[in-house]
């Protein structure tokens, strides 16, 4: 990925405020340009050492200078945008911004510290910038992508808003301002591709290289950018006003370059992850959440943190959650047989006795003698056998899924299941076990695992892009190879929905963080789908001590006590964290096929912030 870092500084107690203040007069700023008119450039020398604002051209080649004492230059601009800068000038406006979308005519935008002027803007960002000053908030920047229409960015003090560019280029913006940056200058170049300012860093992506070599002389410099601009002629213009401020420690851009002793993407490049999501909960909100590449390779749709992955072996401890709601609901004790409430004969090995009880808890805490996916070698045997893991192939594209209950028989891609040791004896992680959960939740409430987790667990928390079904309605990653091709069908799908089924987004699966963290540390129930006593029982060792309910434990007892699980389907991985004492968490998926690529991820995070 073509992303530009420069110069970061920490220390401070808060945020400068974006280009409001004043340096000295005649300061000796530095500036490049290239491809403009020998009058531009000339009144860039002249003007630069006051200060300049904003520089701006518009579509048939005029151009408008400004500089923050009100001095400015224009040649070639409407003639109404020309009068109303000089009458926002006298009246003593600073000028933040001058722009002219890309189909030209009479049609520009002027903001200032004390309001805006503007004529034959799109009527979104007409009213967005509008918006900003009716809130209180200063527009200090609005760009235009070159192909006209609705397509615009208007960055103000406090945030950004945003229509028809470029995704990655939004992604960027996003990214930046998670730590705490403001966005301050988007620039398009009119054959394609972007820049994104963002106080002390920028992105770029396919712009002039010596205007790229510039931004970074700049940075180098300790300088700040604040402007860049492209002519319809393929000239630029890249300035400063003063030194990069001084700004409080952003835990986003310390994650992104601690991943694996490398940044973010060289990491993902190595280990061929195309895409990647991050959200971090601090305080028991999500603190920022990022997302980095693509949902597909080859495509030009960003991965974003809304964009819901396969979260394959999470499915688990997310489905706890549902059971946990069902058992409470139904006052069933987990301690009762999980049998009577199948609706189907579980079968047992010949060595296995008649006796033996997989109760909900043993099944909950891979503890019931339900062997991973009912395959072990050899078929027959009770002890000393290789248990063959937790998990399930999934269903590509052309084959036929199979319902549940054939999963169950041994008529799909995976063995019947079956119990094969007794229930209590041994720990051998399960998915076949969740596949029995499944059944008893859809049998006890007449409903599909999607349909009941949609109405007891997912809409009270708002996890509006978690799901259960076999293809989902929203934006969906494509898994990939180890090697960074897209799998056949892009997604396997898979009917043992509660194992290895979910799609979710790093957003949904925070919140869900989020409420388990308070509800833990509560003085008694919370709004959502458990109580306290359900939510402690479901985050407390049961008869696997490394276990809660469907959640890995570790630490308990201590500030740093946490709950986890991770996952691993054909094409994703993933893993979330939640730590209910320090009221914090994380949430990571990748539509790589190496768990690598997350461990090393969520080990800078917890470095960055110091979380056991």
């Amino acid at each position: 990925m073509d992303r530009r870092h420069f110069l970061t500084l920490t220390g401070a107690a808060g945020l400068a405020a974006v280009d409001l203040a004043r340096p000295a007069l005649a300061a000796s700023y530095p500036f490049g340009d290239a491809g403009v008119p020998d009058e531009l450039h000339a009144k860039m020398g002249e003007l630069t050492p006051y200060g300049v604002t904003t520089v701006a051209f518009t579509p048939s080649g005029g151009w408008v200078i400004v500089t923050q004492d009100g001095r400015y230059f224009a040649r070639g601009v409407p003639d109404a945008c020309f009068a109303e800068l000089g009458k926002m000038v006298k009246a003593g406006a600073k000028i933040h911004c001058v722009a002219f979308p890309p189909e030209g005519g009479d049609r520009w935008v002027i903001t200032s510290d004390k309001g805006m002027a503007a004529r034959g803007l799109p009527q979104a960002c007409h009213q967005r910038v509008s918006d900003s000053y009716t809130a209180g908030r200063q527009v200090v920047h609005v760009a235009f992508p070159p192909g006209g229409g609705d397509r615009w960015v208007v960055a103000d003090t406090t945030g950004f808003y945003a229509r028809g560019v470029d995704d990655e280029c939004y992604q960027m913006m996003r990214n930046l301002t998670q730590g705490g940056r403001r966005l301050t200058r988007v620039a398009f170049p009119k054959g394609g591709g972007w820049v994104a300012v963002a106080q002390d860093e920028f992105h770029a992506r396919a712009i002039d290289d010596a205007c790229f070599k510039k931004l970074n002389e700049l940075a180098a410099g300790g300088w700040q950018l604040h402007n860049v601009a492209f002519s319809a002629a393929g000239g630029w213009v890249a300035s400063t006003r003063g030194k990069v401020p001084a700004l409080p420690a952003d835990r986003v851009w310390q994650v992104e370059n601690a991943v694996g002793g490398a940044t973010i993407w060289q990491r993902m490049n190595a280990w061929k992850t195309p895409g990647v999501a991050v959200a971090v909960v601090v305080g028991n909100k999500i603190a920022w959440s990022t997302g980095y590449g693509w949902l597909e390779a080859g495509s030009g749709a960003a991965a974003h943190p809304e964009t819901a992955f396969q979260a394959a072996s999470i499915s688990k401890a997310v489905a706890a959650v549902g059971v946990m709601r069902l058992t409470q609901t139904l006052k069933q004790p987990l301690t009762g047989d999980i049998r009577p409430h199948l609706g189907w004969t579980l079968p047992l090995r010949s060595c296995v006795t008649s006796t033996a009880v997989p109760t909900i808890d043993r099944v909950l805490t891979h503890r019931a003698g339900v062997i991973g996916r009912g395959s072990t070698s050899p078929a027959d045997a009770c002890t000393g056998f290789d248990a063959g893991g937790g998990g399930f192939a999934g269903y590509g594209p052309g084959a036929t899924v199979p319902s549940l209950l054939q999963v169950m028989n041994g008529a799909g891609n995976s063995p019947k299941i079956e119990l094969t040791t007794a229930p209590g004896a041994e720990f051998h992680y399960s998915g076949a076990g969740y596949v029995l959960l499944q059944r008893m939740v859809e049998q006890k409430s007449g409903l599909s695992l999607a349909a009941y987790m949609d109405k007891e667990v997912f809409g009270p928390l708002g996890m509006k892009n978690s799901s259960y079904a076999l293809s989902p309605g929203f934006e969906l990653a494509a898994g990939h190879t180890a090697t960074g091709t897209v799998i056949p069908g892009k997604r396997n799908r898979y009917p043992e929905s509660a194992a290895a089924g979910l799609y979710t987004n790093v957003l949904d699966l925070c919140r869900m963080v989020c409420y388990l963290n308070k509800a833990w540390t509560a003085s008694g129930d919370i709004a959502g789908p458990l109580t306290r006593t359900s939510v402690r029982t479901l985050l407390t060792a049961g008869p696997e001590p490394t276990m809660g309910r469907g959640f890995f434990i570790a630490g308990s007892g201590t500030k740093n006590f946490s709950y986890t699980h991770d996952g691993s389907n054909y094409g994703f991985k993933s893993v979330f964290k939640g730590y209910p004492e320090l009221g914090a968490g994380y949430a990571i998926l990748a539509n790589g096929n190496n768990m690598s690529l997350v461990n090393e991820i969520a080990a800078a995070v917890r470095s960055v912030y110091g979380w056991a």
